[in-house]
């Protein structure tokens, strides 16, 4: 015996009221909410409409004229429920060309802004090539973002594939002869507004799913490392002036916006904006030449402070879809190594003993050093904050000079102990030789006093012996 399924429906049919919801044949093409609600007001109506005909009708039974007139009465009137059901379907196709006509709208106004990197081009004929092109691909592409199923590794290759063959036909073909040589940036510009401004919500949460993991990761330990300061990582950076601190704030801010951005080429214009930042920054704190000893730490403390969200996704998605000049991937493969710095940072790296190193990360207290940031502590506990570092310097001082005192004392027990053992064995090489000092005690443990008693006391019996 087959049964039938009730709620059987075919993808992509919603409901007709466009709530979000799917429908349902058996619901009208209304979903179970919004056709109990089309339903009850239809009933209602129709309760109505059924008591105004009762009403209508005289009370002596009907004869056949006047059955006919009825019959042609509720043939003229129109069905309530049918009436909303109709209506709710006419609101439907009404609110549907109402967002297709602003979708269409704003895709023309994106469209219009991707243009303008193609102004500069000289030859008609080249311009409108790459539009064709470049609508071909943007068109399949957006097919294939939009299917659920299609891998992010095929995606990967075919923009690839595009980019490759785009810059190929710039080369060779004959229609960008008189073109100028940056018309690969402006190609590459084009392009990338016209895919990215459709597709990059799909691409990018392919990215962020298989990345999930790395960026909760990389998180995690950024909050962990809060309490590092330029000084641990060497970093040429003097928060005392006011300059230097406003400047690593604004390299903060756009090293965070880099998740904001859609395009490649703006994510790689945050990285290259945060990068004039911290170079602004390091020439205020010093007149060192900047270069990558003192930017890369640098980098490092500016990645800590910010803590940018998905991190490992946006750089993945920029080593994937980004077309970088030569500095802007230099400065990407900074910003690679100081995410990977940071995941394997040690405490021989912050110049810290192991065990301070687990009291940071655990949170607890550590004796004030001369690692301390305005980053986290007020301006008005400078002062404060002085006192303490002289004070610690002091102690380690005086550490130091105990330690050297003890190695005194030390060396100078064992000098005396060795000059004492000498004295001795001086003295029982005398006890052989004259029998006169046969008294003298075999270890010097007398008094001065009494020594010096009891040498006179010898002396004078020894010249009595030799008086004889």
């Amino acid at each position: 015996m087959t049964t039938a399924v009730v709620n059987s429906r075919s993808d992509g049919e919603l409901c007709r009221n466009a709530c979000g919801f799917y429908g349902n044949k058996i619901w009208d093409g209304f979903c179970s909410k919004c056709y109990r609600e089309v339903y009850q007001q239809a009933k209602q109506i129709q309760e109505v409409y059924d008591g105004k005909l009762n009403t209508s009708t005289p009370p002596s039974s009907p004869t056949t004229s006047n059955s006919n007139e009825k019959r042609r009465s509720n043939l003229s009137m129109r069905n309530p429920l049918r009436q909303m059901v109709h209506r709710a379907g006419s609101l439907r196709s009404s609110s549907s060309s109402v967002i297709s006509a602003l979708l269409n709208e704003e895709q023309t106004a994106e469209n219009e802004d991707a243009s303008k990197h193609l102004d500069l081009m000289i030859t008609d004929d080249a311009r409108v090539d790459i539009k064709s092109q470049v609508k071909t691909f943007a068109n399949g592409f957006h097919k294939k973002c939009s299917n659920k199923n299609t891998d992010i590794d095929v995606l990967i290759q075919e923009y690839g594939t595009f980019k490759d063959m785009i810059k190929k036909r710039i080369q060779t073909n004959s229609l960008y002869r008189e073109e100028n040589e940056d018309l690969v940036h402006y190609v590459r510009d084009y392009v990338e507004k016209i895919v990215f401004s459709k597709d990059y919500t799909f691409i990018f949460n392919r990215i962020a799913m298989e990345n999930e993991e790395q960026d909760l990761s990389i998180q995690n330990r950024i909050s962990a490392l809060h309490w590092i300061t330029p000084a641990m990582l060497d970093a040429v950076l003097n928060e005392n002036i006011a300059n230097v601190r406003e400047t690593v704030y604004k390299a903060i801010n756009a090293l965070i916006e880099l998740d904001s951005k859609s395009t490649p080429q703006g994510k790689i214009h945050s990285i290259m904006e945060c990068k004039l930042f911290i170079e602004e920054a390091l020439r205020t704190s010093s007149e060192r030449t900047i270069n990558a000893d003192c930017f890369l730490p640098a980098l490092i403390y500016v990645v800590l402070k910010a803590k940018p969200p998905r991190l490992h996704s946006n750089i993945r998605f920029l080593s994937e879809f980004s077309q970088p000049s030569g500095e802007q991937l230099y400065y990407l493969a900074n910003l690679d190594s100081a995410v990977r710095f940071i995941e394997q940072i040690e405490a021989d790296h912050l110049g810290l003993s192991v065990n301070d190193f687990d009291l940071y990360m655990r949170g607890e207290p550590v004796l004030p050093s001369k690692f301390v940031s305005l980053f986290d502590y007020p301006m008005e506990y400078n002062s404060i904050n002085d006192q303490l570092r002289k004070i610690s310097q002091e102690y380690s001082q005086i550490e130091h000079y105990s330690g050297k005192i003890d190695e005194n004392i030390q060396d100078l027990t064992k000098h005396l102990t060795q000059s004492i053992a000498d004295v001795n064995e001086l003295l029982n090489h005398s006890y052989k030789r004259f029998s006169p000092f046969e008294q003298i005690p075999s270890s010097v443990t007398a008094e001065p006093n009494e020594v010096a008693e009891s040498l006179t006391h010898l002396t004078v019996k020894s010249q009595h012996s030799s008086d004889s």
